[in-house]
């Protein structure tokens, strides 16, 4: 079974421009990612870029003398895995809630991209735990991604995240930055595991 879906109608054509130019510029090794390790014990190796914080400052449920402590509302880790076995990358939504929510296995984390596609990703359910230093719970949202997809996030940019929980919907927006930082993320990683170069426009 797939790991996303496409929930428009409409694919845009990002393949093409990306193969000729391809065909005319790329580059490796134009970043640090913040881990590149090989297990000693089973040999596999992860790749990660640095953690990229999206949305806006909100206020936990930690209380301090000034007020309610203000967090990031979420953060996004894009990384690589690979051994004998298994050769993925993956897009992990760590969020702070203020209450005990389940999620179920399935599609439920959502990409809007700049193109105004909307890709639906398989995530594993998840309860969250407890993160005393916010008085929240942490959830974190691991989704698979197929190389397709890879691709087509090393040109285009996520513009919002969505959040499918049982019984509750949680958008997160990205601004302008943040969105160009992510990009970078997953570019970084495609270029240190050098799995195809990486074109910068």
């Amino acid at each position: 079974m797939s790991c996303v879906r496409v929930l428009q109608p409409f694919f845009r054509a990002w393949l093409l421009p990306f193969t000729w130019a391809l065909a005319v510029s790329f580059s490796y090794g134009q970043c640090k990612p913040a881990v590149d390790e090989v297990d000693p014990f089973d040999s596999t190796r992860t790749v990660a870029a640095k953690a990229v914080n999206i949305g806006y400052l909100i206020p936990s449920n930690f209380e301090t003398a000034d007020g309610p402590k203000m967090i990031e509302e979420a953060k996004l880790l894009f990384s690589f895995s690979e051994n004998d076995s298994i050769r993925s990358f993956f897009l992990t939504v760590a969020v702070q809630e203020r209450e005990f929510l389940r999620i179920d296995n399935d599609f439920n984390v959502l990409l809007l991209l700049d193109d105004e596609q909307v890709i639906a990703m398989m995530n594993v359910s998840d309860q969250g735990v407890f993160d005393p230093a916010t008085n929240m719970r942490l959830y974190q949202h691991t989704c698979v991604v197929p190389l397709d997809l890879f691709f087509a996030l090393t040109h285009l940019k996520v513009a919002k995240i969505r959040i499918n929980y049982r019984t509750y919907k949680h958008t997160i927006d990205l601004t302008e930055r943040q969105r160009t930082e992510l990009r970078e993320a997953i570019r970084c990683v495609g270029e240190t595991v050098q799995l195809i170069p990486v074109v910068r426009p």
